[in-house]
């Protein structure tokens, strides 16, 4: 999950903030995102395994893929609303286009992908489920339905539930944490 989030962010946040910036990229890739974006993911499944086999990089590939459309979109919307006024402040002293990007879009797009990636984490705990109850013989996914729900063996199956259950909470509090430390502006009083 982890390498998932980090290949989503890498690709998406970067992909998101240039259509936020660019009007004319975003008016010649929306209707694709727009096409692409209401898929469930999950139905790549299949394609994944036959493309990449059973294992991390099927499952990582499964994730990244589910949280890259959410990130995009959040920091996408975030980048393209930015108030006219900075901008404008921030070129009068002279500022590039790189420097806007640095100064003003990633600053202002890092609440929007903690926010995507907040809401993303119970999406990709669930994918995570899903992939390892099909896509491999380890793993939670794998352990609440193969070894423990299909062998009758129920209190371990609650337990697994209540695992995937705790690192869901854990990968939010998580982001909570990251968001307490490079956002620390908003939770002044």
């Amino acid at each position: 999950v982890l390498a998932a989030i980090a290949a989503a962010v890498l690709l998406a946040a970067p992909i998101g903030l240039g259509l936020g910036q660019v009007q004319s990229l975003n008016r010649l890739f929306s209707p694709l995102i727009g096409l692409v974006h209401p898929i469930p993911k999950i139905v790549f499944l299949p394609v994944v395994l036959v493309l990449f086999g059973s294992g991390d990089r099927a499952k990582i590939l499964l994730i990244a893929l589910v949280l890259f459309f959410q990130i995009l979109i959040v920091v996408r919307d975030e980048a393209a609303g930015l108030r006219p006024e900075l901008i404008h402040s921030v070129r009068s002293l002279g500022a590039g286009r790189r420097a806007l990007f640095r100064f003003v879009y990633i600053p202002a797009s890092i609440p929007a992908i903690l926010t995507a990636l907040r809401i993303s984490v119970g999406t990709a705990i669930a994918v995570l489920f899903i992939a390892e109850t099909y896509a491999t013989r380890s793993g939670l996914g794998y352990y609440i339905v193969v070894r423990t729900w299909q062998a009758l063996r129920y209190p371990e199956m609650y337990a697994g539930v209540v695992a995937m259950s705790l690192l869901g909470m854990g990968f939010y509090l998580v982001i909570d944490q990251l968001e307490r430390h490079l956002c620390p502006y908003l939770f002044l009083e």
